[in-house]
């Protein structure tokens, strides 16, 4: 693990104005508590992942991150060529990013999977240029190493990292066995142990948080999350029968239970954390409430979390939206009386997209989500570019989420989605197993709706009928518009003591047995 360079880190005030600090000659960008603008981006790196350069007759089990190496070398044969290779003509990430500093932002977010270059590229791909041109078996501008990260993030994004601070996270692309230590040493924001060496990378880190004046954000270590692989070539279109996606995801794969108890805990600590603040983002690599296709089936993307947040639900309570990653692609979703928190996959900053051909954006609209909760409206595509989230200029209690296709250089920028959701979500009470009810309520009033005003009818004549018979027509009014008081926040009931009837909070003063109105008979 070659990194020739030195790394200084400083802890800096909150509040920074534009141009008063510079480090190492340079003008540091501005810092400030209260945010009004994010950038959001993910998945950024060139994809290069060999499994056969066409030179390679038998395999060794030693792995060189993440890539087993050769043990025979033969000639070369185009029949050999397997992996995945992104041409580097076709890289947008140099273009994404100097078009998202245009934005100005006051934070930069990204998601993980920062270095995506595991090995050399094959003859013919279009990527050989990252190639060691003495010895392709050796780094060259690839591995997790110092030319490796310079290539694939830093120089690339030198426009955006001058134009704002970065919260960053950490992907599977930056588990130890792939690009892990460089992470370590560049981004992981904890300071690094006194012992430190290049070899330093630890499996797995806790939950932590960024807070601002008005917001925080809550950030989950996922990268090691393993589940269905749903980032392949089997991605495939789902159906949509009558205009709807199927709401039954079968499960897939089985998620290990010790992984579902270490996030459980992790979330329990996420919504201990998310007490300080009415408004929360919670960021992950892993979605943790999109919606994929996989195998001709609408599934969950992590079965692993998702359990663990069926052993959490609450912990959802004062989140307003999620962004995540993972997943080579573009999604929006909205929930139905924002019943979830607004899902943001930004997995589409550059690296290799899933080849989708989604021909319907909206595809996603009534999917069932977590807890059954129903999409409201939905974009996903397989088309590059970042997001952006900002405060609602007509009203400080929603967020503008906008997102953008940026092509390669030179090409324009156009809009993909936009949504508004509140920055502070109105939780419903829960029923059984966490469960929503609020939205059931919803559903079930309309279609009772008939019944219920036959039976309020019911009641109002019952009680006339009942003043009338002990009070005359002067009673019956009475009764009538005491149906709508309450004392100490209940609901009056109907008393009755020998002929007299009499409303009341409660009826533990009478002697005679207790009926509501709808149901007394006289």
């Amino acid at each position: 693990f070659a990194f020739p360079v030195r790394v200084c880190e400083a802890q800096l005030p909150r509040e920074l104005p534009e141009n008063s600090a510079t480090f190492g000659g340079r003008p540091l960008p501005a810092i400030t508590r209260n945010p009004s603008k994010y950038v959001l981006l993910g998945d950024t790196g060139l994809r290069v992942k060999p499994r056969n350069l066409g030179t390679c007759a038998r395999f060794a089990q030693e792995k060189l991150y993440g890539i087993k190496q050769c043990a025979e070398i033969v000639p070369f044969s185009p029949d050999l060529v397997k992996g995945s290779y992104q041409a580097t003509v076709q890289w947008p990430l140099e273009s994404i990013t100097d078009r998202a500093a245009e934005e100005r932002p006051d934070v930069v977010v990204h998601v993980g999977d920062y270095l995506y270059r595991q090995g050399p590229c094959a003859q013919g791909e279009g990527c050989e240029d990252i190639n060691n041109a003495v010895d392709v078996s050796m780094p060259g501008q690839w591995g997790d190493n110092w030319n490796g990260w310079f290539a694939d993030f830093f120089e690339p994004s030198a426009t955006l990292l001058q134009a704002a601070p970065w919260i960053v996270l950490r992907g599977n692309h930056e588990t130890c066995a792939r690009g892990g230590h460089g992470f370590f040493m560049f981004l992981d924001p904890r300071p690094l142990p006194e012992d430190w060496t290049a070899d330093y990378c630890a499996e797995r880190t806790d939950m932590y948080q960024v807070p601002f004046e008005n917001e925080q954000f809550l950030i989950v270590d996922d990268s090691w999350v393993k589940d269905a692989d749903v980032d392949s070539n089997d991605y495939l279109q789902c159906p949509e029968p009558n205009g709807r996606v199927q709401g039954n995801a079968p499960a897939v794969g089985a998620p290990m239970q010790e992984d579902v108890e270490y996030f459980s805990a992790q979330f329990h600590a996420l919504e201990a954390a998310s007490q300080s603040h009415v408004t929360n983002v919670y960021l992950g690599h892993h979605p943790l409430l999109a919606i994929v296709c996989y195998k001709g089936h609408y599934i969950p993307v992590s079965q692993t979390m998702q359990q663990a947040l069926a052993a959490n639900p609450t912990m959802l309570d004062r989140i307003s939206a999620t962004f995540t990653g993972h997943v080579h692609f573009f999604q929006g979703l909205v929930f139905e009386d924002h019943s979830l928190p607004a899902s943001l996959v930004v997995g589409n900053g550059g690296t290799k997209l899933l080849d989708l051909e989604i021909e319907n954006h909206a595809v996603f609209d009534g999917a069932l989500g977590f807890g059954g909760a129903k999409v409201q409206s939905s974009g996903s595509a397989d088309l590059f570019g970042y997001s952006t989230m900002r405060r609602s200029a007509l009203s400080g209690s929603y967020f503008d989420i906008n997102s953008f296709h940026v092509g390669g250089r030179g090409a324009g920028v156009s809009s993909m989605w936009a949504a508004s959701v509140p920055a502070v979500r109105s939780v419903r009470h829960r029923g059984i197993a966490g469960r929503t009810v609020w939205p059931w309520l919803q559903r079930f009033v309309p279609a009772t709706m008939p019944v219920l005003v036959a039976i309020a009818l019911l009641c109002i004549m019952t009680v006339i009928r009942a003043a009338m018979l002990t009070g005359g027509v002067d009673s019956a009014v009475q009764a009538v518009a005491s149906l709508g008081s309450t004392r100490g926040g209940r609901t009056p009931l109907l008393c009755r003591h020998s002929k007299s009837y009499e409303m009341k909070a409660s009826c533990s003063d009478f002697g005679d047995q207790v009926r509501h109105a709808a149901t007394t008979q006289y």
